[in-house]
Formats: structure tokens, sequence, C-alpha cells
């Protein structure tokens, strides 16, 4: 088994936080925080772990921005 990366961010505090996928069909949330790079991954059903990536996304952008994003990266042509 192999997690795929399906979105990630990291915020302008140096937190990264990534979104993936399993083959199984499980999804999970990783969270590495800066600056000591421990880490954190919850396991979620697809649609929670998409809930749940969007929120913190959107709580760390109100509070210290983003400095990275997969969006912005992708739609712009370079990741």
């Amino acid at each position: 088994m192999e997690w795929e990366c399906k979105a990630q961010f990291q915020a302008g505090g140096g937190d990264r936080v990534g979104l993936l996928a399993l083959d199984s069909g499980h999804w999970g949330v990783v969270w590495a925080y800066a600056p000591t790079q421990g880490m954190q991954l919850v396991s979620y059903d697809p649609e929670r772990a998409q809930e749940v990536f969007q929120a913190t996304r959107d709580r760390y952008e109100g509070r210290e921005g983003l400095s990275f994003d997969s969006r912005t990266a992708w739609q712009g042509g370079s990741v």
C-alpha cells in the first residue's frame, strides 16, 4: 500500500498539511509541525478527509497565510 498526495499546503509559520489517499480507499490528513517537525496522520473516509483538510487550510490561511498551496502551483503549471 502506498499513500498518494492529493493536495498540500505550507502555512506561513512553517507547518505543512497534506491530503493523502491509499489505494485501499482510506484517506488521511497529515500534519507536520514546525519547528519540531513532529508529525500526525489521521485516517478518514474520503469525504471527511477532504472536509478536515479544507477546514484546516481555511484556518491557516486566515490566521497566518500560506507560503505554498498546491492548488495555486498546479493551476500555474508547476509543482
